[in-house]
C-alpha cells in the first residue's frame, strides 16, 4: 500500500515539474495622457427635455484617431484629492459622460431620474489611454 502511495506522489510530483508553465509578459510602453480641469458650479447648463445638467468640455486632445481606437476615462472629485470613476452616483446624483472628437460632455441628474441642483465646483481628470489599435 505504501509503495502505491509513494508511486502516486512521485508521478504527481514529476507531472508538476514537466507541465510547469511559463508566463511571458510583453509590454510596449505606450504613454497615456492625463488632462485635469475644474468645472465651476455656475457653468453647468440645464436641458429641460432630459431634465439634466450638462457641461461640455472642449477636448482638442480627443482626435478622430483617439475616438476610434483609444480609451477615454473620466474621474471626478469634490476636493481634487479623492477621485471617483465616472459613471458614478455622486452625492445622490448620477453622472455620466460621452465624448466625440474635440468634445467631452458630462451629464448629471438625480439617481432616480429627477432634476437636481447643479453640483458645486468639481474637479475632473480625463485620461486618454493609448492603444496599439
Amino acid at each position: 500500500m505504501k509503495t502505491k502511495l509513494l508511486l502516486a506522489v512521485l508521478v504527481l510530483g514529476l507531472g508538476v515539474l514537466v507541465s510547469g508553465c511559463k508566463k511571458e509578459y510583453i509590454t510596449n510602453e505606450i504613454p497615456n495622457t492625463t488632462i485635469q480641469a475644474t468645472i465651476a458650479s455656475n457653468t453647468w447648463q440645464y436641458d429641460s427635455n432630459t431634465k439634466t445638467y450638462y457641461r461640455e468640455i472642449d477636448m482638442p486632445e480627443i482626435t478622430d484617431g483617439i475616438n476610434q481606437t483609444d480609451g477615454v476615462l473620466v474621474y471626478i472629485s469634490g476636493d481634487g484629492t479623492t477621485w471617483e470613476a465616472v459613471p458614478d452616483v455622486y452625492n445622490g446624483s448620477t453622472i455620466i459622460y460621452t465624448y466625440k472628437p474635440g468634445l467631452l460632455t458630462l451629464e448629471i441628474q438625480g439617481s432616480d431620474g429627477s432634476t437636481v441642483d447643479p453640483p458645486g465646483d468639481m474637479y475632473v481628470k480625463i485620461v486618454l489611454v493609448a492603444s496599439e489599435g
